[in-house]
């Protein structure tokens, strides 16, 4: 999936390898991320990178990552992320918007997982925290731009659409794409799967936008 995104989008993708749960609970994940992108910021021109153009993607838990450290980043002030790739984020603890019941079982991630997820990553008086839940924070005004996807057989489906909805009332640019016929994990079945090529494509489009836009502003 990184060497996907590498190619369609051109760019240079340093996968993170986040502490993860239950060996490392909340919020372990979420301070990697930041971490993670200061340590690129600080040595870009080792890796051959802008430290002016960094953005943040992710997948599922990565892509709650992903956002938590955008807006983490914003609130430490920097460094500065130009845009975030999100696919499939989890973005909230609440269970009970309708896609956790339409797409309980059946394909591949399940409510079931999710509880279990959630169960090891933190506790439940942890999970309001939008370190956590990153659609809980207070203002998303000012986050870099973002492109979405969510997938209509996921559990997670209701919550990144409404992320995406947060982050346009709040001023932030967004490209939703809700694709049609996709489970949470067929994206990532890379050479595998035909028919979410064109996803893969979007995304690496986004990458590539979101970078020109900043090097022509």
């Amino acid at each position: 999936m990184c060497r996907d995104l590498c190619v369609r989008s051109n760019a240079v993708i340093v996968s993170v390898n986040y502490r993860h749960a239950p060996e490392a609970r909340f919020p372990a994940a979420a301070d990697d991320g930041l971490a993670a992108v200061q340590w690129v910021a600080a040595n870009a021109d080792e890796l051959g990178v802008r430290a002016d153009l960094l953005a943040v993607a992710g997948w599922s838990a990565g892509a709650n990552v992903a956002a938590v450290t955008s807006q983490q980043a914003k609130l430490a002030g920097g460094p500065a992320i130009i845009g975030q790739v999100l696919l499939n984020p989890a973005t909230d603890c609440d269970f009970s918007r309708p896609s956790y019941t339409e797409n309980a079982d059946g394909y591949v991630l399940t409510t079931a997982l999710m509880h279990w997820f959630w169960d090891h990553y933190c506790d439940v008086d942890q999970r309001s925290d939008p370190k956590a839940s990153p659609l809980r924070a207070p203002d998303l005004s000012g986050l870099p731009r973002a492109m979405i996807v969510t997938c209509e057989f996921d559990p997670l489906r209701d919550e990144g659409d409404a992320y995406a909805r947060a982050l346009a009332a709040a001023g932030v640019p967004v490209e939703h794409l809700q694709a049609q016929g996709q489970t949470h994990t067929s994206t990532g079945a890379v050479d595998v799967l035909i028919t979410p090529t064109a996803t893969r494509e979007a995304m690496g489009n986004a990458l590539r936008g979101m970078f020109g836009a900043n090097v022509h502003a």
